[in-house]
């Protein structure tokens, strides 16, 4: 939508000015009350469902992905475009004073942080320097935003709008009883009234379009939107039709960009419209169709190329009336399979006894070429949720991955994963005793020279203390920002539909939820692994090379040093079913997550945990990463995910997943697997495909993100891209059409071994 005014902007920043200085709840009800005016767009021809979004360029939002962390301003665009519109000059001098309210009113801090939201500024004012030097650099940095939520779409399903109301008031009522502040009651209450505004906006637009559009096909579906929209005012939704207009004008609105076990809360929708002859099975498909590509248009208001999230989950212990679900389960797999995008990240988890169909489909559905849905493990992930998060076996059940690939509880735990970590720098600048080689510049701690490593352990050890002061940093910054957002926001329409905020009269942030945690991004967990591999053998087992030799031959990046680069790659790699290999990979993950997990407590919260989804920063990352003793060369990508670095595993597909299946899941929130299979492999040798997922399940597999190509598909994708616009990969944790990729990250994914 070309940009002609900012009304928009300026209409909500004098929203915020009015409330500023009411409570922060009434003041974000108002201010989603405004936005909701320009934030819905208008119902296009051929929409089944009403709901698009145009995000302003100021407004308020969860994370980037919905606009911007929290209250934002895009200042920079906003300058940008004023450059190209033809304003007048007592316009342009409003916007150039809405800009200068948001830098320093709001922002406070805008210029140092280099971001254009309200979380950075006062979060950056509030950190004791050691924590923010220790969380800005290359080895540890942490951005802000509040990712990952997962909303009770069943609960929506049950009660409704108006079952929401009431149970607000009821609640208002008692906490106004016994003397309590009844804000974020009163805030929750507006911002649904808001939303009620919209439903009744979107269905008068819709009977005018009845009124003038010639389409009649379309016009039969408009006339059903109408009553959906109608109907789900004044009552809890009673058709699918109903359940899914009412999900994804709730979603919009509350910003949230995860759908939640869909299954669920629509299987019972479902069965009892075919029960009562309302729909047909391909009605309903027709339904999910339009709900994803309602689902990528979002990404694409938001200007997203690739999108993290939009995961909807079927599937999965945890499920009532499955029969009903099911149903709607191998309906999303075939939508998924029909229309042929990235989104949403359907994701299937499965456990031994549940409905062999489901996971025929899947494979059916990814053996076309399609990435989804992804497959995760219920009886290896279940027992590991449960000892990571330390909760009850029945919450576990919940577990539902998100974003790329971490896992949280549904709508009983937030723990956005904020924070990142790179591994493989830390141990670049241990070998050289605090010092970047890329910049020449002090980055970590000064834990000693190499002639002071005599032993392969003391080694180790100076590492594990690097690793340990980042990690320590990150958890007190993750805590401290969870206290700024709270001071500045109460997440209305999200906490509404999570369990205990309308009970306790507590947010989101606040102590609402039962759980509070947050997530480290890892990278390069495996590239470390393989490099202490390499330096263990070498340096200390063999004494063919000494440390300092090695760390000149990684400094000059291997040139001029061919043999000792054939040593290096000569040595044991993870992915080929290799003990002495597989086994530095569990050593450094289980250290990692151990230390990780054990400061939750530390900084007040529920759980801290580690990561390792490697979505494509393993390529960015590894720009600014120096040569590495596994035979990585500078600047060039680390290993994605819980997956072997490209090329590494040499020994077959059985070795590959061997490997992977010895890293234990108990300790962290999350590690990706990405696999690439040919289509000869996973369609004419089906049954061999089926034995080998078995076994590699059955031994601890916690999940399989697969990618199925023609051999040579990636080739000739990168030299007649016109030929292959819809060849679909899973990058790492989120998929993408190939040709949309950056080269550095085709490559990456060109040299991950096809089997």
């Amino acid at each position: 939508m070309a940009i002609t005014n900012f009304d928009a902007e300026l209409n909500f920043t004098e929203t915020y000015k009015k409330y500023n200085n009411e409570n922060v709840a009434i003041r974000e009800a108002m201010c989603l009350k405004t936005m909701f005016n320009d934030y819905f767009t208008n119902i296009e021809e051929g929409d089944v469902f009403a709901g698009r979004v145009s995000y302003g360029l100021v407004g308020f939002g969860l994370e980037n992905t919905t606009g911007g962390s929290l209250y934002y301003c895009r200042i920079k665009k906003i300058q940008k475009l004023m450059e190209g519109i033809k304003l007048s000059e007592e316009y342009k001098s409003k916007v150039r004073a809405m800009i200068t309210f948001w830098k320093e009113e709001v922002f406070i801090d805008q210029e140092t942080s280099g971001e254009e939201s309200s979380t950075f500024g006062k979060l950056i004012k509030s950190l004791p320097k050691e924590v923010l030097d220790g969380t800005s650099n290359r080895i540890a940095n942490m951005g802000g935003r509040v990712a990952g939520a997962y909303i009770n779409y069943d609960k929506l399903m049950k009660i409704g709008l108006p079952g929401l109301i009431s149970q607000i008031k009821d609640y208002r009522k008692d906490a106004e009883g016994k003397g309590k502040n009844c804000s974020l009651h009163d805030g929750m209450l507006i911002s649904l009234e808001a939303l009620v505004d919209v439903c009744q906006r979107y269905a008068s637009q819709g009977r005018e379009l009845l009124q003038t559009s010639q389409n009649e096909e379309w016009k039969s579906e408009l006339r059903k939107t109408v009553v959906a929209l109608e109907n789900i005012c004044i009552s809890r939704p009673k058709t699918l039709r109903e359940g899914i207009q009412l999900m994804w004008l709730y979603a919009l609105a509350a910003e949230n960009v995860n759908y939640g076990r869909m299954d669920i809360y629509l299987g019972d929708l479902y069965a009892s419209d075919l029960n009562k002859g309302l729909i047909t099975e391909a009605k309903a498909l027709e339904l999910l169709q339009s709900l994803w590509r309602l689902i990528v248009a979002r990404r694409i208001a938001a200007n997203e190329i690739a999108e993290f999230n939009a995961r909807v989950v079927i599937g999965g212990r945890g499920r009532r009336n499955e029969e009903n679900a099911d149903k709607i389960a191998i309906l999303a797999m075939e939508a998924s399979r029909t229309v042929i995008e990235t989104e949403p990240q359907l994701t299937l988890r499965f456990y031994k006894g549940m409905n062999p169909d489901l996971m025929k489909k899947a494979l059916n559905v990814i053996g076309e070429g399609r990435v989804y849905p992804m497959i995760y493990n219920d009886d290896v992930n279940i027992p590991a949720v449960e000892k990571a998060f330390n909760v009850t076996t029945l919450e576990a059940q919940q577990y539902l991955p998100y974003g790329c690939g971490e896992y949280t509880i549904d709508h009983i735990a937030v723990g956005s994963p904020n924070c990142s970590l790179n591994v493989v720098k830390a141990l670049e600048v241990t070998l050289h005793n605090g010092k970047d080689p890329l910049t020449g510049k002090d980055l970590g701690l000064k834990t000693g020279e190499l002639s002071e490593f005599n032993t392969f352990e003391k080694l180790f050890n100076a590492y594990k203390i690097q690793i340990e002061y980042y990690v320590q940093q990150l958890s007190k910054r993750h805590a401290l920002e969870y206290k700024v957002e709270n001071e500045m926001a109460s997440f209305l329409l999200t906490s509404i539909l999570y369990d205990n905020c309308i009970e306790s009269g507590k947010s989101l942030v606040d102590g609402g939820p039962k759980y509070k945690g947050g997530i480290i991004e890892s990278f390069g967990i495996v590239n470390t692994a393989d490099s202490f591999t390499t330096i263990k053998e070498l340096v200390y087992d063999k004494k063919v090379i000494s440390l300092e030799s090695l760390v000149k031959v990684l400094d000059t990046n291997y040139k001029g040093y061919e043999k000792e680069y054939k040593m290096i790659l000569s040595t044991p790699k993870y992915g080929n079913d290799i003990d002495s290999a597989d086994a530095m990979v569990e050593v450094v993950s289980d250290h990692l997550c151990t230390f990780t997990q054990n400061q939750a407590k530390n900084v007040g919260l529920d759980y801290f945990l580690i990561v390792n989804v490697n979505n494509y920063f393993n390529v960015e990352i590894g720009k600014i990463t120096a040569a590495s003793s596994d035979g990585r060369k500078s600047g060039t990508p680390f290993a994605n995910g819980n997956t072997p670095t490209a090329g590494n595993d040499k020994n077959g597909v059985t070795a590959f997943l061997n490997s992977i299946c010895k890293i234990s899941p108990n300790k962290h929130a999350g590690y990706t697997h990405n696999m690439k299979f040919s289509k000869q492999m996973f369609n004419k040798e089906r049954v061999k495909l089926e034995a080998l997922l078995s076994t590699y399940f059955d031994k601890g597999g916690t999940q399989a993100m697969m990618t199925v190509v023609n051999k040579g598909d990636l080739e000739g994708a990168m030299i007649a891209p016109e030929k292959y616009s819809n060849l679909i990969v899973r990058v790492g944790g989120f998929s993408a059409r190939y040709i949309e990729l950056s080269k550095d990250i085709q490559l990456d994914i060109l040299h991950r071994t096809l089997y």
